[in-house]
């Protein structure tokens, strides 16, 4: 991919100008960064009654649990405000996939995988905790990780 960058100090918006052959998943993580400026790599959550920023790549990963969204950091939980889907259009940095329909796994803490039951995987994170990978993700994470 190449790279052009005009400066032009009349300019009054900065603006993004991309010409491609057809979108792929580079494409839409640049397209996300500039759309919703996820350069920033945090998230905004609660635990004990108190809020904390997050750095993105603190975060194993995200999920559901009774009802709840939680960012697993290291070995702790916070609650996270929004929805796994919110997360996953307008926070999410491109380290992070969808391994169930309850859960969003950060790349950079996957540690291995281990055989499931009828196709499922067992995904250890380097935090020690370990999460399903449904039977429908596999081939998307494999198509990622691979």
């Amino acid at each position: 991919m190449k790279l052009n960058i005009d400066i032009d100090p009349e300019l009054l918006e900065e603006q993004v100008v991309m010409h491609i052959r057809r979108v792929t998943e580079k494409v839409e993580r640049i397209r996300k960064i500039v759309e919703t400026d996820e350069s920033k790599g945090t998230i905004a959550v609660v635990r004990d009654d108190r809020q904390y920023i997050l750095p993105l790549q603190q975060v194993s990963h995200l999920m559901t649990e009774n009802g709840k969204i939680v960012a697993v950091s290291r070995k702790r939980k916070y609650f996270y405000k929004q929805s796994l889907k919110y997360f996953e259009t307008h926070a999410n940095s491109g380290r992070f996939i969808r391994i169930s329909k309850y859960c969003l796994a950060n790349i950079d803490w996957m540690d291995f995988f281990e055989a499931g039951f009828s196709g499922n995987l067992m995904l250890n994170f380097k935090n020690e905790w370990k999460e399903t990978v449904s039977r429908k993700y596999v081939a998307d994470l494999k198509k990622r990780l691979f």
